[in-house]
């Protein structure tokens, strides 16, 4: 509408965005809804991830050395470094996940924190966990690549490498959430951002 009309009011004394927000209630109570249940559905496979990748940090991959004070078997191996780095990029990024969903599900809701606030956080959770997958496909890789590659025993790089068959799937499977979220609290409102511009 155009910049004039915005405090302009009705026969009944409404300013359009107080018709607008009274008109679309409803709505906003979808939205909520919504982003609860998202938040609570995800916020379980990060907690998930998180039990996982703690419990492999310290239970290592050829098991531990007695005689060198239980250092891992392994330690000098590249591999185990793999390993060791990926655990915990997939531990830090897991645990920042379920603190992004945590802030989602206790948010107020008001209605201009669908504008940019929740869209943001939402972004960044999934981007968080997206990580915490890719890091821990690559920790169980690498881990089962330690402790049963024998010599040519090419069985373990196939399972290494059907390891990673969940991080397209999950690209594909929330690629659409994802672009439909950067484009509507951002492109969208870009696009629609009165200019301060006059025209004289």
């Amino acid at each position: 509408m155009l910049p004039s009309s915005i405090e302009k009011r009705n026969s009944n004394g409404i300013i359009p965005r107080q018709l607008f927000t009274m008109e679309h209630e409803e709505l906003l109570e979808k939205g909520e809804s919504w982003m609860k249940r998202t938040a609570k559905s995800c916020m379980v496979v990060s907690t998930l991830i998180t039990t996982g990748v703690f419990t492999a940090a310290f239970s290592v991959p050829g098991g531990n050395n007695d005689d060198k004070e239980g250092s891992p078997n392994y330690l000098g191996k590249p591999t185990f470094l793999i390993f060791a780095l990926s655990d915990s990029i997939a531990m830090i990024s897991s645990s920042a996940s379920i603190l992004i969903f945590l802030s989602i599900l206790i948010s107020r809701y008001a209605e201009e924190d669908f504008l940019k606030s929740l869209p943001l956080k939402l972004i960044s959770a999934l981007l968080a966990l997206f990580i915490s997958i890719i890091s821990m496909m690559v920790a169980f890789s690498s881990a089962f690549f330690i402790t049963y590659y024998y010599g040519s025993n090419g069985v373990p790089i196939f399972i290494s490498a059907l390891a990673f068959i969940p991080i397209p799937v999950f690209i594909f499977l929330q690629f659409r959430l994802w672009s439909d979220i950067l484009y509507l609290a951002y492109m969208c409102s870009f696009l629609f951002r009165p200019s301060k511009r006059m025209i004289h």
